[in-house]
């Protein structure tokens, strides 16, 4: 039985499909500032593709980990918390291959020709898409109401879980989406995990992951859940 959030668990589902590109300048006369996009390789592409899944994968997992947190904590408290746990989770998403078979000296050779991540469709966006922490910095970013800012300060609130839960070893950034549903998010790492290698792309910033303890500000949730101050 699927779970009613898995994508394709529901009929006409609809999706966002995604694709890699690069961007470069190429002026004319017409517009100096023109830019062109052009379609990454097959196998760059291919490789890209899974690392954006394998960060959503991640993200989703680590932020299961900080709501199983938050239950556990509540379900042990003699009184409720004075706020609203917020209802947010990542998309659903997959992998879609696309195979096309071609003529080689032993015959047809069949092979992946084109890869897209296929992410369940942020609805919301007609009423506003938001960044609420990038990945560069842990300072929650200001909203356009009180309740896009308080929902900011609860996304701020899970990182300093998972920091703290992982002995400050990983969290997530670059949280933005809507007000239910994120999307491409960034799993910020210890530069002592992975030994050098790229595990979850170049929006990995090890500047942003040092300075994550002194940029973190706590507030009303961090407190009623009583976390433990971070090390700045």
């Amino acid at each position: 039985h699927l779970s009613p959030h898995t994508l394709g668990a529901n009929k006409n589902q609809k999706v966002a499909v995604k694709r890699m590109y690069t961007r470069r300048r190429k002026p004319t006369e017409a517009n100096p500032d023109a830019w062109v996009i052009n379609r990454l390789a097959t196998a760059d592409e291919h490789k890209k593709i899974l690392m954006e899944a394998n960060v959503l994968l991640w993200a989703t997992s680590l932020f299961n980990f900080a709501f199983a947190f938050i239950h556990s904590f509540i379900s042990r408290s003699s009184t409720p918390p004075p706020f609203e746990i917020p209802t947010i989770r990542f998309v659903q998403a997959g992998v879609a291959l696309l195979y096309e078979q071609s003529s080689t000296l032993g015959g047809n050779k069949t092979g992946i020709s084109r890869s897209y991540l296929v992410e369940e469709r942020i609805e919301e966006p007609r009423k506003g898409f938001y960044k609420f922490i990038n990945n560069g910095s842990a300072v929650v970013l200001p909203q356009r109401d009180e309740s896009l800012q308080t929902l900011a300060e609860f996304l701020a609130f899970t990182q300093h879980i998972q920091f703290w839960k992982t002995k400050g070893m990983v969290y997530i950034s670059d949280l933005e989406g809507s007000a239910t549903l994120l999307t491409d998010p960034q799993i910020m790492t210890s530069p002592y995990i992975g030994d050098g290698i790229e595990i979850f792309g170049d929006g990995n910033v090890p500047s942003a992951f040092k300075a994550f303890p002194e940029e973190h500000v706590c507030n009303q949730f961090c407190e009623w859940f009583q976390l433990p101050a971070l090390d700045g």
